[in-house]
């Protein structure tokens, strides 16, 4: 018992010698095997994690093997947790073995459940897959790696809250139709049946228009026929696109041969682009205003000079200048062009703009000359324009047309993107050839023209500009 006492109570390091040590050593001096391995301290009884250390086993036998509690203590160990452990299992009384006694020939038997040991290092690569998912996942008082920097045309916005404008929200509450069946029904017993189909796609095409256009935005309407209706297709579009929106919109006359742009649009101001181009003290914008008739749908007007008063034609100078002063104070700035493309006036307008809209008559005629032009703007280098361009058949006449619509759509449809190909129906208040109010047009032709106004947009926040 004394000599388990002492083995039980102290430590490797103090070693005190018994009868029963004295008598093993001198068996070991007389030829006794060794337990000493051969093969490295990792076939000791450290490196076994589920075999407590007991110093007692050798009352089993009179010659207990010499010392094998000091030989398994006194191995340097080879996990963080192992002198744990000993310490641990130093301290408890194994039961007796029947078996034969040492530590190699040790049965394996029960013991307390362990502390918990730290998880073996991971190989190399599992380490960097384990870091890059920590970069990932924030966890408390851990430092979120900075993203690669990346540029705005690439991102499409700088701030993360200017993403969210392109989340769905669901409303809680369904907003009232405004006008069929279930107006009246929400009228009469306050049933709100939601908005109808096409009320919700009416929403979809003001959405549409109100993208952002980056820097002043300038769209060009030609013809190379006259009496096709682009000086009516430009002030119903203008004007569209400024009540929609609710910004800065200029259209300006381009026609060289004396349009009349600011007489359907609702002439206010006698001034041209001549006056505004002799003044040098432009420094705001009410000083562009002072140039500029507006109609009801906050629309303005840039008009030309008066035909008989003019000493030269609209040129491109003339557009080049205009515009250099009036892209700094309005968003969206639209060319009311001539019939003719190899004017000067025309090529100034080709070179700046980044939107197109053609305009033809609902006749054989008229689809002929908007091929005409498709053709010139894909052979002169304006391919690339050719793609931002919409193409408009007027029905300038009432009654039928002596052309299949249906198929002359189909046929330009293969020259522009889907979608950009419309049909504007005959109207009676723009045939009259008086001022232009976007509220005496009908339901058909005012949803046309928001149609192509949506189209337009559609290039506003594309990365080729002109």
């Amino acid at each position: 018992m004394s000599a388990d006492y002492d083995r039980l109570f102290h430590p490797p390091g103090d070693v005190v010698k018994t009868a029963d040590d004295q008598g093993a050593e001198s068996d070991a001096s007389k030829g006794a095997a060794t337990p000493t391995n051969t093969g490295g301290p990792a076939r000791t009884e450290a490196t076994s994690p589920s075999m407590p250390v007991a110093s007692n086993q050798t009352q089993a036998t009179p010659a207990p093997p010499p010392r094998q509690s000091e030989i398994t203590t006194q191995m340097p160990p080879t996990r963080a947790a192992a002198p744990q452990r000993q310490q641990a299992n130093g301290m408890m009384r194994a039961p007796k073995s029947t078996g034969p006694a040492g530590a190699r020939f040790e049965q394996p038997r029960a013991a307390p459940t362990p502390p918990p040991r730290p998880a073996p290092a991971p190989a190399p690569s599992q380490h960097f897959a384990d870091a890059q998912s920590d970069k990932s996942t924030w966890r408390p008082g851990q430092s979120v790696a900075q993203p690669t920097p990346t540029s705005a045309a690439t991102i499409g916005n700088h701030r993360a809250i200017d993403a969210l404008s392109h989340v769905g929200v669901k409303s809680a509450v369904k907003m009232p139709s405004q006008r069929g069946w279930r107006h009246v029904l929400y009228l009469l017993t306050r049933i709100n049946m939601g908005l109808s189909p096409d009320e919700i796609y009416e929403l979809d095409l003001h959405t549409r228009i109100r993208r952002n256009a980056r820097d002043s935005y300038q769209i060009g309407i030609f013809g190379l026929k006259g009496g096709v209706g682009k000086t009516a297709v430009t002030v119903a579009l203008g004007s569209s696109l400024a009540k929609v929106r609710g910004d800065r919109i200029l259209a300006v006359d381009a026609d060289p041969d004396g349009g009349n742009l600011a007489d359907r649009a609702g002439r206010q101001s006698a001034a041209t682009i001549a006056d505004l181009l002799s003044d040098k003290e432009l420094a705001r914008y009410n000083d562009i205003r002072a140039y500029t008739s507006m109609n009801g749908s906050n629309l303005e007007v840039l008009s030309s000079e008066d035909y008989s008063a003019a000493r030269r034609e609209f040129n491109d100078e003339d557009w080049k200048g205009a515009t250099s002063i009036v892209s700094r104070y309005y968003n969206l700035v639209l060319a009311d062009c001539g019939a003719g493309l190899f004017q000067p006036a025309a090529r100034g307008v080709l070179s700046t703009v980044s939107g197109l809209v053609i305009v033809a008559s609902a006749s054989i005629d008229g689809a002929r000359q908007a091929a005409i032009t498709m053709d010139w703007l894909r052979q002169n280098g304006y391919q690339d324009l050719l793609g931002r361009s919409c193409v408009v058949i007027n029905h300038v006449v009432p009654g039928k047309p002596n052309i299949d619509v249906e198929d002359l759509v189909q046929q330009f449809e293969r020259h522009v993107p889907p979608g950009r190909v419309l049909v504007l129906p005959f109207d009676k208040h723009i045939a009259a050839g008086t001022e232009i109010q976007l509220d005496l047009l009908s339901k058909t032709f005012q949803r046309r023209i928001i149609e192509l106004a949506a189209a337009l947009s559609d290039d506003f926040d594309r990365l080729e500009r002109r």
